[in-house]
């Protein structure tokens, strides 16, 4: 038998999974500093922890390496920010932080960062507006 020219090939069929890029949270800010404001994230992460943090002025900063989301890029400037608050977004993905803005906020911004439990991901900046 002849077996020159006959090889057997085989199909490697490799499945990857899909995935699709998420839209960033999207943050809103209303009401008017000083005074009552309300903030509103939709498109955040269903039942994960949620970061609020204000800096006085926007930017570009990178977590460093010893923060939990290491690498991750914000639209704040480094100095000043500090965290607001925290809570855990609802099952459709959806969180509001309500409170009275000081003098001092007028004027500074806003972004949300997920906490530990989520995926690092972060909102829009806002600007907190002044009356």
């Amino acid at each position: 038998m002849n077996t020159r020219g006959l090889f057997l090939s085989t199909i490697l069929i490799v499945m990857l999974p899909v995935t699709t890029a998420s839209a960033q949270p999207v943050l809103s800010v209303e009401g008017s500093c000083p005074g009552q404001i309300r903030v509103q994230i939709v498109g955040a992460q269903p039942r994960k922890g949620i970061l609020l943090l204000y800096s006085p002025r926007s930017g570009n900063f990178r977590l460093p390496w010893y923060h939990w989301c290491a690498g991750t890029e914000l639209g704040l400037h480094p100095r000043g920010i500090r965290i607001v608050d925290d809570t855990v977004a609802d099952e459709n993905g959806r969180a509001i932080f309500e409170g009275t803005a000081q003098a001092g906020a007028c004027g500074g911004f806003l972004q949300t960062l997920n906490t530990p439990s989520g995926n690092c991901e972060t909102s829009n900046v806002e600007q907190i507006p002044k009356k």
